[in-house]
C-alpha cells in the first residue's frame, strides 16, 4: 500500500477512472465526473485529490476543494469534501478512514478552519462530523402564484455577456464564497448545480440586469410531480421573487423550493409577508470545525461588533484534538466536535443546545450561531 498522498500528474487519468467507475459507470451513467465537478478534477488541484494505491494504481480516493468564504467582511477558509470512493474489492479495509484522517490534517495545515462533507454516513460521524447550519426551506406551489406581482420579471438562459453582471451581484452578498472570475467561468457552464441537472437563469426587467438563479431542472419521471429547486440565487430579492412565475412557465412545474440561510432575513421576511411558511433544515451533508481557535480569531471583528471589545478580549477559545473549551473569567464551557459545530453554526432542531444559565452561555448565545455558507454552485 502507498499513501495517503496527493495525486501525481501521470495518475490523474487513473483517478478519473476510479471515480467514474464508482459514481457513474456502475450506475449506467456516462463517465463525466471531470465535467461535473471542475473544482475537484483539474490538474491544478492534484494535491487535493488524496489517494491510496495498491499495485501502483489508485484504489481509494477523497477529493478536496479548498475555498475562502467571506462572512460580514471576515474571511476564513473551508474545505469541501466529495467523490469519496473505493473500488468494491478493496472496501472494508479502513482505506477511507485513513484518507479522511489525512484530509483533516491537510486542511488544518492548509489553513482551513471548517470541513463541509457531501455525505452523512458513519465514516464522517465517527470523525466528529455532524449535521449543522440553519436554512429556511420555502415551497411554492402553482396555486401560490396569485400571491406574486403579475408584472413578472423576464428570465433568460445564461450567456457570457452577463458574466460580469453575475460576478457584480454575487460580490454584494454578505455571506459568500470568494470566487475569482475563472471560478465563475468553470461552474456557470457545467449544466449542474448541487449534483443535479440545472440551468443558470438571469433576471431582467426593461433590459436591466437584476440577479440570477441556478434552477435544478425537474427529472422526467412518469407519474412524478415536476418539482424544481433553486440551488443558488443572488441579486435584488424582489426581482428574484418576480422570476418565480416565469420559472413555473419555463419548466411546467408544480412546485419550486428555495433554501434561504437564516441570515438572509430580508428574503425570509418578504416570503413570510406573502403568507408562506418555512421548514427549518440544516445545510446539506455534514460539517466539522477543524481549527476552532483560528476560526474565532478570524471572526474577532464580528465578535467585537456583537459584544464590546473589552468583553470579547476576555473570551478564550481552546482546542485539544476533538475537545473544545471556551473560557470567560473564571467560567469554562466544554464540548465535543459535534455539539460545537451545532452551537457555532446553529441547528434546525428546536432543542436548546446550551441549557446552562451561566454568564458564559449568555455571551455565547449573543455571538452564535454564525452565518453558515450554503454550498450552491461550489458544491462537490
Amino acid at each position: 500500500m502507498e499513501g495517503p498522498r496527493g495525486t501525481r500528474k501521470e495518475e490523474f487519468d487513473q483517478v478519473l477512472k476510479l471515480v467514474n467507475y464508482v459514481f457513474r459507470e456502475s450506475n449506467n451513467q456516462p463517465p463525466d465526473m471531470e465535467k461535473r465537478y471542475p473544482f475537484l478534477f483539474n490538474e491544478d488541484n492534484l494535491e487535493n485529490l488524496r489517494i491510496i494505491l495498491k499495485d501502483n494504481r489508485p484504489i481509494s480516493h477523497i477529493g478536496i476543494s479548498e475555498a475562502e468564504i467571506i462572512v460580514y467582511g471576515c474571511r476564513t477558509k473551508i474545505g469541501s469534501i466529495g467523490s469519496v470512493c473505493t473500488y468494491p474489492q478493496y472496501r472494508g479495509r479502513g482505506f477511507a478512514t485513513l484518507l479522511l484522517e489525512n484530509t483533516i490534517k491537510k486542511l488544518d495545515d492548509d489553513g482551513a478552519d471548517v470541513m463541509l462533507v457531501s455525505g452523512e454516513g458513519g465514516l464522517y460521524k465517527r470523525a466528529g462530523c455532524t449535521e449543522a447550519g440553519r436554512v429556511h426551506k420555502f415551497r411554492i406551489s402553482g396555486d401560490d402564484l396569485k400571491r406574486f406581482n403579475p408584472q413578472a420579471m423576464e428570465v433568460f438562459p445564461y450567456k457570457e455577456k452577463n458574466l460580469e453582471n453575475i460576478v457584480r451581484v454575487y460580490q454584494k452578498e454578505r455571506v459568500r464564497f470568494f470566487r475569482p472570475l475563472e471560478d465563475f467561468k468553470k461552474i456557470l457552464t457545467t449544466g449542474l448545480a448541487m449534483d443535479r441537472k440545472a440551468e443558470i437563469l438571469t433576471i431582467h426587467k426593461a433590459n436591466e440586469f437584476l440577479g440570477y438563479l441556478a434552477v435544478q431542472i425537474p427529472e422526467e419521471k412518469e407519474g412524478k410531480e415536476r418539482i424544481s429547486n433553486v440551488a443558488e440565487y443572488s441579486g435584488i430579492r424582489r426581482a428574484i421573487l418576480g422570476a418565480v412565475k416565469p420559472i413555473f412557465d419555463r419548466y411546467d412545474i408544480q412546485e419550486l423550493s428555495f433554501n434561504i440561510p437564516f441570515h438572509d432575513a430580508e428574503f425570509i421576511y418578504t416570503l413570510k409577508e406573502k403568507g408562506f411558511k418555512s421548514s427549518i433544515e440544516n445545510i446539506p451533508g455534514t460539517m466539522k470545525i477543524i481549527n476552532f481557535p483560528r476560526l474565532m480569531a478570524r471572526f474577532r471583528p464580528y465578535i467585537e461588533e456583537r459584544l464590546d471589545k473589552k468583553t470579547s478580549d476576555l473570551i478564550r477559545f481552546n482546542q485539544e484534538k476533538d475537545r473544545f473549551t471556551i473560557g470567560f473569567g473564571g467560567e469554562e464551557f466544554n464540548t465535543d466536535a459535534r455539539r460545537l459545530a451545532q452551537i457555532v453554526f446553529g441547528t434546525p432542531g428546536k432543542e436548546e443546545i446550551m441549557v446552562e444559565s451561566r454568564k458564559i452561555t449568555k455571551i455565547l448565545k449573543e455571538i452564535f450561531p454564525l452565518p453558515s455558507i450554503w454550498p450552491g454552485l461550489n458544491c462537490v
